[in-house]
């Protein structure tokens, strides 16, 4: 299914979720892993200037501070290190969602596995990341073409198996690549997959029971158009209603479901020079008990590493290159 892992951690002392989740599925698959520690910046120009872990004094990013971090982060990690498959730990420093671009390239990564929110530093801090993803979770959604595991405050089973995927469906490109991925996440450990969709609802009396039944026939008619022909050897399950939150409705069925991975589509865009990730996938991945697997359609990513999202896109019409393929545009060609 995957053939390497990247752990991005934001903890030196303490473990992580993140860090357990991906040596069981390391250790499940049997696949290389690794993880990467971005230093905490003391200068947003100078970012070889950190902060230290422990003093929270300012210093050089030095090859001895460097080695240092990497032990205490195996030393948190020995019993996971002591069985799991062979793990490289890298300390970075920089904007933390770009050296978890590089390192996942350059371990040709094709699953990264992050938490949803990092540390916060202060009250004011707190109140304005209530109930969102982190500025690097959401730079690396925007950005990478591999599938992006966000594990909250559970780790994943001892021995993960997922045997109820929930898809959110929206009927966007992205929702596209990620029904893709789910039916081949099912396939590979056979699962059951549920699809949600949800109907927005006007406000009453302008919007009747019966122009309700009739969008309901609508949505189900277009869901199976959508769906089926991903789905035609895999159990699943249309669930559609209305409401007024997507992601609390989204909840709602995952409890229904029993849900053991929720896997979702992410709405790139860009605003005022800034790439944001969708609402949903926020609000998903912040409260979000079991893991959830965000894909991002290439065409929708902005520029990276010299070349552009065109570029990157092996294909416009198949959209099982840019999750599965390699990372190199060199390598996407027959």
């Amino acid at each position: 299914m995957f053939t390497s892992i990247l752990a991005a951690t934001d903890r030196i002392i303490g473990r992580d979720p993140v860090v357990i989740s991906a040596a069981r599925m390391a250790q499940a698959l049997r696949i290389p892993w690794s993880i990467v520690h971005v230093l905490e910046s003391a200068s947003l120009s100078n970012r070889q200037r950190v902060l230290h872990f422990r003093t929270g004094d300012e210093q050089e990013a030095t090859d001895t501070y460097r080695a240092e971090v990497r032990r205490c982060i195996r030393q948190a990690y020995s019993d996971l290190l002591a069985w799991a498959p062979p793990c490289e730990v890298q300390i970075a420093t920089g904007f933390p969602w770009k050296e978890i671009g590089r390192q996942a390239m350059a371990t040709r990564a094709d699953l990264i596995i992050m938490g949803p929110h990092a540390g916060i530093r202060s009250p004011k801090e707190a109140l304005r990341s209530l109930g969102h993803i982190g500025s690097t979770v959401e730079g690396v959604i925007t950005r990478e073409r591999c599938p992006v595991l966000i594990v909250n405050q559970h780790p994943c089973r001892p021995k993960p198996s997922f045997k109820r995927i929930l898809v959110g469906v929206d009927f966007s490109a992205s929702c596209e690549c990620a029904l893709r991925f789910a039916a081949a996440l099912a396939r590979f450990y056979q699962a059951h997959v549920d699809l949600f969709h949800m109907l927005p609802i006007p406000p009453y009396p302008k919007y009747s029971r019966e122009d309700y039944n009739a969008d309901l026939a609508k949505s189900r008619a277009r869901m199976t158009a959508f769906a089926q022909p991903c789905l035609e050897d895999i159990p699943h399950r249309f669930w559609l209603w209305g409401g007024a939150l997507p992601y609390r409705e989204l909840f709602k069925c995952a409890e229904r479901c029993q849900a053991d991975a929720i896997v979702l589509g992410s709405h790139t865009k860009e605003k005022e020079g800034k790439w944001y990730a969708g609402s949903t996938v926020e609000k998903i991945s912040f409260q979000a008990l079991c893991p959830v697997f965000v894909l991002t359609d290439s065409r929708t990513l902005p520029a990276w590493a010299g070349h552009t999202a065109e570029e990157l896109s092996a294909s416009k019409g198949d959209h099982t290159v840019h999750v599965f393929g390699k990372r190199h545009a060199d390598a996407d060609s027959p």
